[in-house]
């Protein structure tokens, strides 16, 4: 008995010396935000590869889609699935990121599965990977494990397309755990000019997906806009698009 009580009062001890942050466990991220990107440089369909400006398929048959960095958040709302965002206030409109990890002017040329199948990513090669610093310093990394088609839509030489990739959100400031989270991509061709735009989420957004239709008449006129101002500013396109499958 006496060892028994010798073992209970260190292990007391033992609790009443550790720092409370030793106890205290991060909890999982709630938040989302949207985003336009840089550009898209050229995407690959059929085996043959087009560049931004050139007539050919449409990029809702493509196999691959090259981006450019870096991404520009467009909005953080105040509550994501019904719960206070916990990005709204660090992330601020005007925010930049990175699609691969920091490269300003770097691209990355993602596959794009086909026939309804899912692609998965290696966690230890780390394929996509986004960056987005907050006010507070913290930074938020983005971890694939797996993406998957949409929408895939066409009208004429307009076309668009919607996928979504799967994975994990981090932070390096460990304020949070480790979180499911996803990122909604939508890559338009407006006659050749190429664009994107794209939702963050954590949990991840997987459900009630908006209708490719209604993404590519909003898509169309966002995407026009920005040609004439030689930027892409899409105003919540994606928000009330890909963000509508997170609220």
């Amino acid at each position: 008995m006496t060892q028994k009580k010798q073992l209970a009062t260190l292990a007391l001890c033992a609790l009443s010396i550790a720092p409370l942050s030793a106890l205290a466990n991060p909890i999982p991220l709630n938040g989302s935000f949207s985003f336009n990107g840089a550009s898209v440089t050229q995407f690959t369909s059929g085996g043959t590869t087009y560049l931004a400006g050139n007539l050919g398929a449409g990029i809702n048959t493509a196999t691959s889609v090259t981006v450019q960095n870096p991404i520009t958040i467009t909005a953080t709302p105040a509550n994501t699935f019904g719960a206070p965002n916990d990005l709204n206030g660090q992330l601020l409109a005007g925010s930049t990121g990175y699609i691969v990890n920091p490269a300003p002017g770097g691209t990355y040329t993602l596959q794009i599965p086909q026939n309804n199948a899912s692609n998965p990513f290696s966690m230890g090669i780390l394929p996509f990977a986004s960056t987005t610093s907050s006010v507070n310093g913290d930074t938020f990394n983005f971890y694939a494990t797996s993406d998957q088609v949409l929408s895939s839509v066409s009208l004429g030489n307009i076309s668009e397309l919607g996928i979504i990739i799967l994975g994990t959100v981090s932070d390096t400031q460990n304020k949070y755990t480790s979180s499911l989270a996803s990122v909604g991509l939508t890559f338009i061709d407006n006659a050749g000019a190429l664009g994107y735009t794209g939702a963050f989420s954590a949990p991840p957004a997987t459900t009630n997906v908006p209708e490719p239709g209604s993404l590519l008449l909003v898509g169309i006129g966002a995407l026009g806009l920005g040609l004439c101002a030689r930027k892409f500013k899409v105003t919540g396109r994606v928000s009330s698009g890909l963000q509508g499958s997170i609220a």
